[in-house]
């Protein structure tokens, strides 16, 4: 969905939104000076469109913006003697102040220019240092929803509270908000809970005064404070105990910390973003997360999709993952094979982009020709694809050398979810619509799902007697 602030243009405004049409555009008009400043940078907007006739027009000082704020392309709608009032920032056009039709189909070019750009860019397995929103290059309906959820909560203060499974990029997405928002020119300190106990997660959050403990030779800021003016990544928040929650859920109330060995109070300025791999409602459920911390931190819940849902994006991850690795003396590799790249596409990825990136990156290293072929695919655990294990029989295998608890649990999971599929086609007779509706699903979220599985609707179809 695309997002555009509209300035003036009161006339033409009626005229205006029908040419954007309503299900790819997100259209915010204003028309005062101080509207703009208090909207322009409330969302992240592909576009403004600017009426070059409006007697404010000059109040909205853009050249001075642009040097100090990340802005949109402008498309600045004026008569031929008003286009020259003012200076203007590299990225803008200028139309005829009644060429709606050319306003409409300019729009559409820039936003087609810059998605092929962004796609090249990650083709050629380039990925910006400081990744904004333009690293998400996907073709799911679910990536898209949240490219839209980034536009509209990343320019905002509120907490975010990330939920995704192991490997589905929780650390980039909290990036990407942070270089999407107003704090994107200060610091972005990320913190893995579970990768420390908890005596060194206090000193690592909080710091230290010299002297607070042995071996405390001299002050420590902690990552809390470095946080000032930027925002504060806590991934597995779960894993923090129960007195550091209590601690935690204290900071974000006061806005104040204490430095371990000191009774003073230092003031904090940062923006919280936490993320999880596991479904909160059960981690509360189960003590390990307090639910005041919780509603504190997931003012905004952000769902990440697993890669089994968005299986139309794998052919984009593979060549992306194959050009950035091939450049340590790769460079004759060119992609997979058609077998290799069905193989990609039937495994359910339970370790998601990670797993895959692992996967290919193996793959390019072991390639001694331009092509990757299914004999250098070569995927840990038990592949559903091509298993001995007999799916619809996995409590009787329940324990197997190489096979985790969690593994274990996946397959089952898996299991559960064909056994469903398939009794649901056969109701349906294979009627994808229908069979969608009665699962709770999209028709393409059910399509990816009937992939994984290796189901064809065609198979369910009854014939006519």
């Amino acid at each position: 969905m695309h997002k555009i602030l509209f300035f003036g243009l009161t006339d033409l405004l009626t005229e205006l939104r029908r040419k954007f049409e309503p299900s790819t555009c997100q259209i915010l008009s204003i028309h005062s000076a101080t509207d703009f400043y208090s909207l322009a940078f409330s969302r992240v907007f592909d576009a403004w469109i600017l009426d070059g006739s409006h007697e404010e027009l000059k109040e909205l000082t853009i050249s001075e913006l642009a040097s100090s704020h990340s802005i949109p392309h402008l498309l600045v709608m004026a008569k031929e003697e008003d286009q020259k009032k003012y200076q203007w920032p590299c990225k803008h056009s200028f139309l005829d102040r009644s060429d709606v039709n050319g306003c409409s189909s300019l729009f559409r070019q820039l936003m087609h220019n810059k998605k092929e750009q962004g796609r090249e860019k990650y083709f050629a397995g380039y990925m910006n240092q400081q990744p904004g929103i333009e690293a998400i290059v996907t073709k799911s309906p679910l990536m898209e929803r949240l490219i839209d959820i980034v536009k509209d909560i990343a320019p905002t203060e509120s907490p975010l509270f990330l939920v995704g499974e192991t490997g589905t990029g929780k650390e980039l997405l909290a990036k990407i908000f942070h270089n999407e928002s107003r704090r994107r020119t200060g610091p972005f300190m990320a913190v893995n809970c579970g990768a420390l106990p908890d005596t060194l997660l206090e000193s690592e959050l909080f710091g230290y005064e010299k002297g607070a403990f042995t071996g405390a030779s001299n002050r420590r800021i902690g990552k809390i404070e470095h946080a000032s003016g930027g925002t504060l990544f806590l991934d597995e928040v779960e894993a923090m105990s129960q007195a550091m929650q209590i601690r935690l859920l204290r900071v974000l109330q006061e806005r104040t910390i204490q430095r371990l060995g000191s009774n003073t109070d230092v003031n904090t300025d940062f923006r919280v973003i936490a993320a999880t791999n596991t479904d909160p409602v059960e981690l509360i459920k189960s003590g390990t997360l307090r639910s005041d911390l919780y509603y504190r931190l997931s003012v905004f819940q952000v769902p990440i999709p697993p890669l089994r849902d968005r299986t139309e994006d794998i052919p984009l991850l593979v060549q992306h993952f194959i050009n950035r690795k091939k450049r340590n003396g790769r460079d004759y590799v060119k992609g997979l094979d058609v077998q290799a790249m069905n193989l990609l596409l039937s495994v359910p990825w339970f370790g998601n982009v990670r797993e895959l990136q692992n996967v290919i990156e193996r793959a390019v290293m072991l390639a001694a020709s331009p092509t990757i072929s299914t004999e250098l695919i070569q995927i840990p655990g038990i592949p559903i694809a091509e298993t001995s294990v007999d799916i619809a029989n996995l409590t009787d295998i329940a324990f197997r050398l190489g096979t985790t608890l969690k593994s274990y649990k996946n397959l089952l999971s898996q299991s559960a979810e064909r056994k469903y599929l398939v009794e649901l086609l056969d109701y349906t007779d294979g009627k994808i619509g229908e069979a969608a509706q009665l699962a709770g699903l999209t028709p393409r979220a059910l399509y990816n799902k009937m992939k994984v599985h290796g189901l064809k609707k065609e198979d369910f179809k009854k014939s006519e007697k």
